[in-house]
């Protein structure tokens, strides 16, 4: 059961919405307050005891959206559902900087009302289940590393750590972070689970994620980049919302995707793992990365920079790093392309190929750090978007400076 606050400024338009909630037999209480978004600062108290903010105004216009976003940031735990005149990319972007992700358009389609609903109730039960944390790898150009760090730091929390582990491949192009860790083709892929979601349970995702080690499972990327494009951000939510309390940690290769999609990964991960290397495409890359995550809201303290293949005597060093992008550099992993390049065409994770490999410690002592021994609960997947300063993460362990 939900408790609802409808926010709306036409009458029919309430009536509407209203029995839509009726119609989902659920038990949900709902409340409706007649106004328009520009009122919403007057009924935080209000928002702050509901789980879910249903905003719906005739006359909405995005200048209105900062008062979306005040009333959001004030609500812990709040889900917010907004009604826009259209559906539009324009729109969509809005509604994400300003921290709503769920958004309809009017008139509301009943099938797709109902999913968000059945969304938002499956992540408040969710957040009274096993706790977990997620972990999301990204950057700026492709040929960084992405992908070969967060499966090699998959495994070895998998198979050294002891954690349930889950790694998803969100890249919508040409997903391949399951061939660096078996040679065989996946039973199902991202777009396989999204066209198929209505089927989506524990039992149907256990035939589609691919079991490569009793602790770790891959969800694969999609293999064909025009399939892919019937990836929504709903098909998403549904499988984080299944997978997050059934592992300890749930580790997301981004590729280079900053996209309604994956912003969901992004909202719900502890740490956002930005990986680079030393070069003048990186750091102006890497720039424009990090400030496209801070437009949308994403904290410094949560974005990592995680520096491949390090070389002390590069022209770009780690300091000139910093500077640009205004972040101190989180953890150094040392070029090692021998071991590196065996593991990849060998499609054996690095661990199993040179466990004595600098790379490999690094990637041990990035997972110690990630995941100690002494680990307090992770902060809320909400964290980020209502709260005014960041929870401490575990990453922040992996500081090199004070």
């Amino acid at each position: 059961m939900l408790d609802i606050l409808l926010i709306s400024s036409d009458e029919e338009r309430a009536g509407r919405i209203a029995a839509l909630v009726a119609q989902e037999n659920a038990g949900h209480c709902l409340r409706t307050i007649r106004a328009g978004a520009s009122r919403l600062g007057e009924y935080r108290e209000s928002a702050q005891k509901a789980d879910l903010l249903i905003i719906d105004d005739v006359h909405l216009a995005q200048r209105d959206l900062a008062a979306v976003e005040a009333i959001a940031a004030s609500a812990p735990r709040l889900s917010c559902l907004l009604v826009t005149p259209s559906l539009s990319q324009d729109w969509l972007v809005a509604a994400m900087r300003a921290g709503v992700r769920h958004v309809l358009s009017w008139p509301i389609d009943e099938a797709s009302f109902a999913a968000e609903i059945s969304l938002i109730g499956e992540k408040k039960s969710a957040g009274a289940g096993r706790e977990s944390r997620m972990l999301s790898f990204v950057s700026p150009r492709g040929g960084s590393g992405t992908t070969f760090i967060a499966v090699n730091l998959a495994y070895t929390l998998a198979r050294e750590r002891g954690k349930r582990t889950l790694l998803i491949d969100l890249s919508r192009q040409f997903g391949d972070a399951h061939l660096m860790l078996a040679d065989k083709p996946p039973a199902a892929t991202l777009v396989d689970v999204c066209s198929q979601v209505d089927r989506l349970d524990s039992a149907f995702f256990e035939t589609c994620a691919m079991h490569v080690h009793p602790n770790l499972d891959v969800l694969a990327g999609a293999s064909d980049p025009i399939k892919a494009a019937d990836v929504r951000p709903a098909h998403v939510e549904r499988i984080f919302s299944l997978v997050m309390p059934r592992y300890d940690a749930v580790l997301v290769d981004l590729g280079r995707s900053v996209d309604p999609v994956s912003m969901l990964a992004l909202d719900r991960s502890s740490d956002v793992g930005i990986v680079l290397r030393q070069s003048i495409p990186h750091l102006h890359t890497g720039r424009r990365l990090v400030d496209i995550l801070r437009e949308l809201g994403y904290p410094g303290a949560k974005l990592r920079l995680l520096l491949n293949e390090y070389d002390k005597s590069a022209t770009v060093d780690v300091a000139t790093l910093e500077q640009a992008l205004g972040l101190r550099v989180t953890h150094r992993l040392p070029r090692d392309e021998k071991q590196a390049g065996r593991a990849v065409e060998q499609g054996t994770p690095l661990l199993e190929v040179a466990k004595a490999s600098p790379l490999t410690r690094s990637i041990d002592a990035l997972a110690d750090l990630l995941w100690p021994e002494h680990t307090e609960a992770a902060p809320s997947m909400f964290s980020r978007l209502f709260t005014s300063k960041p929870a401490a993460s575990p990453m922040r362990a992996l500081k090199t400076e004070s």
